[in-house]
C-alpha cells in the first residue's frame, strides 16, 4: 500500500471534515439563534469561534470558545468544538480533556467519543483510540462513523481484514461515504484482492471522476498486472489531477518506462522523453528520494541523454547510501539504548551515560536516548542535567508519555509540584491507564495536606493496578488518618 498517498487523502479527509465542523456550528447557532431572543452571550462567542475556526485562527477560537464554557459550563457541545480547534492547533494533551468533559457531561456524545479517539490517534495511543470506537459503535450502532473511523484507524495498523470488516459494515449504513470506499479499495488492495479493489474503485470514479486517489490505486493495479495501458491512463490523470504528487509522477515514470521497454529500441524514444519531463520535477534539487533519481536515470539512459544519466545515478547512489545509513544508524542507536539500560540495571552510570551519548550521535531525533539519560541523573540526583536531558526528549515527542512521566518526577524532586502535576496530569491523559503517574499525583497532594484530591489519586492509581501493594498501602494510611 502507498502511505504517503494515503496521508494525503487521509489530510483531505480531515479537512473535509473541519469544514463540516464549520457547517455544524453554524447550523447550531441559526438554530439557537431562531429559538432565542435575545441570543445568549455564549452563543455570540460560539459564533465568533466558528468564524475564526474557518479562518484558521484557531488560538482565538480557543480564546472565546473558553469564555463561553465558562458562561454555559453544562454545554456539552461547547467543549466538543472547543476539543475539535486544540486538536487542530495539535494541542493534543488540552484536546484529549475537552473531549472527556464533553463525554462527562453526555456519556453518550458521538462527537466527542470520535474526537477523543482522533486526539488518540494522533498522540500514538492507538489501544485508547479503538477503545473509543468501539464503545461509539456499541452505543451508537446505526451510525456509520464510528465504524468508518474505526477501519481507517485498522488501516494505520496496517489490520487489513478489520479494516474490510468495519468499513463493509460503515458502508452497508452509508453507502455514500466515498471516504471511506477509497479505503476500502486500499485495504483490499493491501491483502491483495485486485478484483474487490477494482470494483470499489469503480464505484468511486464514477461518482468523482476527480478522485486522484482512486486513479492512482487503479493504476497500481493495473501496473502489477502489466496492463500498461490501462495503468498508463490512469497514472496520467493523476499527474494532470496532482501535479506536486511525488508517488504519482514515479508512479507514472514507472510505466513509461516499461512501455518503453516492451516497444524496443524503434519506438523508445517518446516514451522515455516524457518519462525525464515527468520525473525531472520531483528527482532534482533537495528532498529528491532515491526511488526518483533511480527511475530519472533509467529514463535518461532510455532518452540517449547518458551525461545526465550518469549526474542522476550518483545522485541515486549518494540517496541509496544515505538511507541506508539513516536506518542502520537508527536501528543501532536503539540497540545501543537497549544495552544502555541493560547496564543501568546493574549500576553500571559511566558505561551507560557512554553508550546513549553513542546513540544520540548516530541518531539524534531518537527522544528514548535522552529520556534514558534523564534517568540515569535524576538517580544521580543531579537535576540540572536530567532537566536538560528530558526537554531534549519531549522536543522530539511532546506527547510521549514516559517523558512527560520523567519530567514530572523531576520537577517534582525539584520542588516545582505544580509543574510536576501539570505533566503527570498530561501523562494520564495521553495514556488513562498510567497508574504511576496518578499515585505520585497522590504523593504531591498529600505533601501538601490536600487529602481529597490524594484519596482520589491514590484510588485511581488502585483501580488501574490493584495488585500494587504501594498504591494499596498509600491510599489505606491516608484513609486511616483522616
Amino acid at each position: 500500500m502507498d502511505r504517503s498517498f494515503l496521508q494525503n487523502a487521509r489530510l483531505s479527509g480531515t479537512r473535509a471534515k473541519r469544514a463540516s465542523m464549520v457547517a455544524m456550528w453554524v447550523g447550531v447557532l441559526a438554530a439557537v439563534a431562531t429559538a432565542q431572543s435575545p441570543v445568549p452571550a455564549w452563543a455570540n462567542l460560539e459564533k465568533k469561534a466558528a468564524a475564526e475556526s474557518a479562518a484558521g485562527d484557531f488560538r482565538s477560537a480557543a480564546a472565546h470558545l473558553g469564555a463561553a464554557i465558562a458562561l454555559a459550563p453544562r454545554q456539552a457541545g461547547l467543549r466538543v468544538r472547543l476539543g475539535d480547534v486544540l486538536a487542530a492547533e495539535r494541542r493534543y494533551p488540552e484536546a484529549i480533556a475537552s473531549y472527556q468533559a464533553a463525554i462527562g457531561i453526555a456519556p453518550h456524545h458521538l462527537a466527542a467519543q470520535l474526537g477523543l479517539a482522533s486526539a488518540y490517534r494522533a498522540v500514538h495511543n492507538y489501544q485508547e483510540a479503538q477503545r473509543e470506537l468501539e464503545a461509539a459503535h456499541r452505543e451508537h450502532p446505526g451510525s456509520a462513523a464510528a465504524l468508518a473511523e474505526w477501519g481507517d484507524l485498522e488501516i494505520e495498523l496496517q489490520s487489513y481484514d478489520a479494516a474490510i470488516t468495519q468499513l463493509t459494515a460503515a458502508l452497508a449504513l452509508d453507502p455514500n461515504d466515498e471516504e471511506s470506499r477509497e479505503r476500502l479499495a486500499v485495504s483490499y488492495k493491501s491483502k491483495g484482492n485486485a478484483n474487490q479493489a477494482l470494483a470499489q474503485i469503480a464505484i468511486v470514479l464514477k461518482r468523482d471522476p476527480s478522485n486522484a486517489l482512486g486513479y492512482f490505486t487503479r493504476a497500481q493495479i493495473y501496473s502489477d498486472k502489466n496492463q500498461d495501458a490501462l495503468a498508463l491512463a490512469d497514472a496520467e490523470k493523476v499527474v494532470a489531477l496532482q501535479p506536486q504528487n511525488r508517488r504519482g509522477r514515479a508512479l507514472l515514470g514507472k510505466i513509461l518506462l516499461r512501455l518503453a521497454e516492451n516497444r524496443g529500441t524503434a519506438g523508445a524514444r517518446q516514451p522515455c522523453e516524457r518519462a525525464v519531463d515527468i520525473l525531472q520535477p520531483v528527482a532534482s534539487g533537495e528532498g529528491a528520494d532515491s526511488e526518483s533519481l533511480f527511475l530519472l536515470s533509467r529514463a535518461y539512459r532510455c532518452a540517449g541523454d547518458d551525461a545526465n544519466a550518469d549526474k542522476a545515478n550518483e545522485a541515486f547512489e549518494a540517496a541509496s547510501k544515505n538511507d541506508r545509513t539513516l536506518k542502520e544508524n537508527q536501528t543501532q542507536a536503539k540497540h545501543l539504548v537497549q544495552q544502555a539500560n541493560d547496564l543501568a540495571m546493574k549500576n553500571d552510570f559511566g558505561a551507560s551515560i557512554d553508550l546513549l551519548n553513542q546513540a544520540i550521535a548516530m541518531d539524534a531525533t531518537y527522544g528514548a536516548a535522552y529520556s534514558q539519560i534523564a534517568k540515569l541523573y535524576y538517580s544521580k540526583g543531579d537535576m540540572a542535567k536530567a532537566s536538560e536531558a528530558i526537554r531534549e526528549a519531549l522536543d522530539r515527542d511532546p506527547y510521549q508519555p514516559d517523558f512527560l512521566f520523567v519530567s514530572g518526577k523531576i520537577l517534582e524532586r525539584q520542588g516545582d509540584f505544580d509543574g510536576a502535576l501539570d505533566a503527570f496530569a498530561r501523562t494520564t491523559e495521553i495514556n488513562p491507564t498510567e497508574s504511576d503517574a496518578y499515585f505520585e499525583m497522590g504523593e504531591i497532594f498529600r505533601e501538601r495536606g490536600e487529602s481529597e484530591e490524594a484519596v482520589r489519586a491514590y484510588e485511581k492509581a488502585c483501580e488501574l493496578s490493584p495488585e500494587d501493594r504501594d498504591y494499596r498501602r498509600a491510599l489505606e494510611e491516608l484513609t486511616k488518618a483522616k
